[in-house]
């Protein structure tokens, strides 16, 4: 069983599949459990664990489908390398900035000084992604917006021109396309939780981007390649 939550519609078919009941029965059950009454618990878990015990804990064979945004000149490369780590990505980005640099002047100091002395080290990172393809690809605060500027590309842009870092990262933006990498991973136990209450925040009236916004949550790989396998689909998205 996978839960996808690239729509509402979708989320909400999944979780009909994975507690194997009806819309009928899944929508009165969100409606009558308030996960606002417990206070020292927080709302999705709360609502998962009442949920549960009207329709039965669902088996552990899940899986998830996430989404990972970045910009891309070469959307096959996905196919071919998987979504890669920090460490990983750095080398390919660095060398394709300095290239893209060439004839443009360094002024001042790196503005994200400060942000990058807080992730020096040898631990890598990533690769991360979102629950709810909406909050992927519309970034509400406070949210790093990936498909507009992927967070290393600012960084090693700031550390090669400075105080003119945006004019690397807008050459880099012209020459690449905003991407979304859906892959499946195995739930950790926590998604489906998210993804009720999701459901339960637009049967309480919210819309469905706010419901996203409200619910979402994310996926770290733990410094571990996704690999090509794992990948669904690569989506190049008109924002």
């Amino acid at each position: 069983m996978i839960l996808d939550c690239s729509s509402y519609e979708s989320t909400k078919n999944s979780l009909l599949d994975i507690f194997s009941t009806t819309e009928e029965k899944l929508v009165s059950v969100l409606q009558s459990i308030n996960p606002f009454e417990i206070s020292y618990k927080p709302p999705e878990e709360v609502l998962y664990d009442e949920a549960c015990d009207i329709l039965g804990y669902p088996n552990d064979n899940i899986s998830v489908v996430w989404f990972h945004g970045t910009r891309t000149e070469d959307e096959s490369l996905f196919h071919k390398l998987g979504i890669l780590t920090k460490s990983e990505a750095r080398k390919f980005i660095e060398p394709r900035l300095k290239e893209l640099s060439e004839g443009m002047k360094s002024f001042g100091s790196n503005p994200f000084s400060m942000s990058l002395s807080g992730k020096q080290g040898d631990h890598d990172e990533g690769p991360f992604a979102f629950l709810i393809r909406d909050i992927a690809i519309h970034a509400p605060s406070p949210n790093h917006n990936y498909l507009d500027s992927p967070e290393m590309v600012e960084d090693i842009a700031g550390t090669l021109l400075g105080e003119n870092y945006l004019q690397l990262v807008n050459r880099f933006k012209e020459t690449s396309a905003p991407c979304l990498v859906s892959f499946i991973s195995t739930s950790k136990g926590y998604e489906l939780a998210h993804a009720l209450f999701y459901l339960k925040l637009v049967e309480d009236g919210e819309s469905h981007f706010e419901a996203a916004s409200s619910a979402n949550t994310f996926f770290d790989s733990e410094n571990i390649i996704v690999t090509p396998d794992r990948i669904k689909s690569v989506e190049l998205i008109n924002v």
